[in-house]
Parts: C-alpha cells; sequence; structure tokens
C-alpha cells in the first residue's frame, strides 16, 4: 500500500511509525515542513522512506506556540500537490490538526486520515474564533479521525461531533522498555522531560528542596533528563538549595539510549501543567517503574491512582514530596505499583497492538 504521511520527519513518533510500517511492506514518502537532522535523514534513508520537505525551521518564530510566522505552512501547498501527483498515494495520513491537517485539508484529497496529538487539539483552538473555525473545517473534512488519548477523543466527539473517532495511542516496545534490578539502598527519583514552564521541573526541584534540606534525607537522589529553554534557570534554583549534589542534569539523550535512563529511577515523576498523552510515563511504567503524575490531559489514562502510581495536583511540591516518602518508605508498596504500571502497558499500550489497529484503519478505508 502506498501512503504519504504529512508529519515532522525530526518527531520519534514519526520514527517509530514509519519504522514499523516499512517492515510490515508498505511503500512510503513522507513530506515534513522541517528538514531531517542528518542522523534521521540517515534513518529515513537507510528504510527507502523518500523524505520531501521545504525547510522551514529557520523561518518560523516560535515552532512549540501558534503564532502568525505559522503561516508559512501555506507556501509549501505546491509542492505538496506535485508530490501527490507524481506518488500517487492511496491514502494521505496527516498528522497534528493545525499544521499539516491543514494542509491535507486544502488540498482535498481522498481518503484522508487525521491524528491529532495534542496541542493542535487542546491549545490551538483557544486562541481565536478563527483558529476555531479552521480547525472544525479540518477534522470534518478528514475521513478517518485518531487520537492518541480517549481524553482528545471525547473533545473530538463532543466539539466537532465526530463519534468515528478511533483511539490509536502512541504504543511503548515492551520488549525493549524492560525492568532491571537497581542496586540496593539507591533510591532515585526522575523525570525525562523538556525543561520547559509546562513540565513541572520547578516542582520536582521544590520537591526535592523538602526531602533533602527540610527532612534531611540525603540518600534520596534526583535525575532529570532532558534539554530546553529553562535548563539553566533550573540548574540556577538548584544551586540557591544547594541541591547539587542530590540533583542531576543529563541534558539532551538520544530516544535510542533513553532505556538505560529509565531502568536508573525508583520513581518516575511526569507534575506536567498539560498533557495530551504520557508517552513516557508509559516507558516508565514498561521498566516496572511506577510513577507520580499531575491530573492533566490525558496522564490519568497511563498512570492508575493507587494502583500504579499517585496522581497529584500540579504545581504542588509539598503534595509531591509527601508521595515520594510513601514510595521512599515502602519498597514492597512501589515494587507492587511498577509490576501492575508493566501490566498495563502489556494489557493495553503494546507498540506492535497498537500498529496493528492502525493497519486495519488503512486497509479499511484503502477502497
Amino acid at each position: 500500500m502506498k501512503l504519504l504521511i504529512l508529519s515532522d520527519a525530526n518527531s520519534i513518533h514519526t520514527q517509530k511509525w514509519l519504522s514499523s510500517l516499512v517492515k510490515r511492506g508498505f511503500n512510503l514518502h513522507l513530506f515534513s515542513l522541517f528538514k531531517p537532522s542528518s542522523q534521521n535523514a540517515k534513518l529515513y534513508n537507510d528504510l527507502g522512506i523518500i523524505v520531501h520537505t521545504i525547510d522551514l525551521k529557520h523561518k518560523i518564530r516560535n515552532l512549540r506556540n501558534p503564532n502568525i510566522s505559522k503561516i508559512l505552512y501555506i507556501t509549501s501547498l505546491h509542492k505538496l500537490k506535485n508530490i501527490v501527483k507524481t506518488f500517487s498515494p492511496q491514502i494521505i495520513h496527516a498528522h497534528y490538526a493545525s499544521s499539516y491537517g491543514i494542509l491535507a485539508y486544502l488540498i482535498h484529497f481522498k481518503p484522508t486520515i487525521l491524528s491529532v496529538w495534542g496541542t493542535d487539539i487542546y491549545d490551538f483552538p483557544k486562541r481565536n474564533f478563527i483558529n476555531k473555525w479552521i480547525l472544525k473545517k479540518v477534522v470534518k473534512s478528514a475521513d478517518c479521525i485518531c487520537s492518541t488519548s480517549e481524553a482528545m477523543r471525547k473533545i473530538i466527539i463532543s466539539d466537532y461531533a465526530r463519534n468515528d473517532c478511533y483511539l490509536i495511542p502512541f504504543g511503548v516496545d515492551i520488549n525493549k522498555f524492560r525492568p532491571k534490578t537497581i542496586k540496593k539502598n539507591t533510591f532515585t527519583v526522575g523525570t525525562i522531560k523538556t525543561i520547559e514552564s509546562h513540565n513541572g521541573i520547578d516542582t520536582i526541584i521544590d520537591a526535592a528542596k523538602i526531602l533533602v534540606n527540610d527532612m534531611n534525607l540525603l540518600d534520596i537522589q534526583f535525575l532529570i533528563v532532558g534539554k530546553g529553554e529553562l535548563l539553566e534557570k533550573m540548574k540556577e534554583k538548584c544551586r540557591k538549595y544547594n541541591l547539587e549534589k542530590n540533583i542531576k542534569f543529563t541534558g539532551y539523550i538520544p530516544h535510542d539510549k533513553i532505556v538505560s535512563y529509565f531502568q536508573k529511577l525508583s520513581v518516575f515523576i511526569a507534575v506536567s501543567t498539560r498533557e495530551s498523552f504520557g508517552v513516557s510515563i508509559l516507558e516508565a511504567a514498561s521498566c516496572e517503574i511506577p510513577a507520580i503524575t499531575s491530573n492533566v490531559g490525558g496522564l490519568p489514562e497511563v498512570n492508575k491512582h493507587l494502583k500504579t502510581g499517585y496522581i497529584i495536583e500540579a504545581n504542588n511540591g509539598e503534595m509531591l514530596s509527601e508521595k515520594i516518602i510513601k514510595l521512599y518508605k515502602n519498597d514492597k508498596l512501589r515494587k507492587e505499583m511498577g509490576k501492575k504500571a508493566r501490566r498495563m502497558v502489556i494489557e493495553k499500550f503494546d507498540w506492535n497492538q497498537n500498529l496493528e489497529k492502525m493497519i486495519t484503519i488503512y486497509k479499511k478505508y484503502n477502497k
């Protein structure tokens, strides 16, 4: 089957989907608004995937937030139409409604599958009524809608009157993300997130201050994996609280090397103020690591309160510290939650099962 995928070439989720689909015999072309890095370009080349791009990265002011410079996406329409004409795909699958979804809508190709990811549904339509109007057009025009989380699927049903929205989560390779016994007398609390305001890194540092400075629990270590615009500010906050010995910042770690960092952890933290789904929580769960997460977006879908971890309110360092202490003092409970977490991933979020669901949808719409 010939598929034209519209998605960011540098997204790990894009890479996972395309790598798996190629291995299942799909003939794929990828259209990306941004040029793949040299490493990612090699990956696609090795897989035999042709990548088309107009490389707009340096022309967009802020890639993460809606802004007027993103109107430049429209300049790719002519090239996209030519790709469709020459490749003649059987299906177009657009990932992310407020960018690639709009482009797919404007070229009027049938059948088009649209996958919503998060901020395209949570943030984009809230900016103004024009964005909301555009998104309604995009969602209505797609032949099929897929959502990565149940929370977003409910929004698609209630706000956009699409009852035929399929739930296709970003699954986890359970054979890759496996539990590993950590050293005795080692208790490491950590997160693997971009260091940005909505990911609650400052709340983790607040909790560390309570545990290390106020309660003198010096054997609790914190591991913060990732890069972002607030990295230096968070490091400065650690210095202010004299937490340099207890909090380690690793910077960016490539996804193909990330498993060992999950396996170092005793507890995973994701106290974001917004989150569409939470793949990192599932990756931790697959390694039998319980989680403490905030009660936002799709997080309650991937972390079950009192079963696979704890759910708390965002921006509450004191509450976070209380839950960390519970798992620190009760090793049996921590391990039981971890085993339940992996069982949940195997039953609901196994990557191969989610891949099969997507392939079934492709076959259904390839008429």
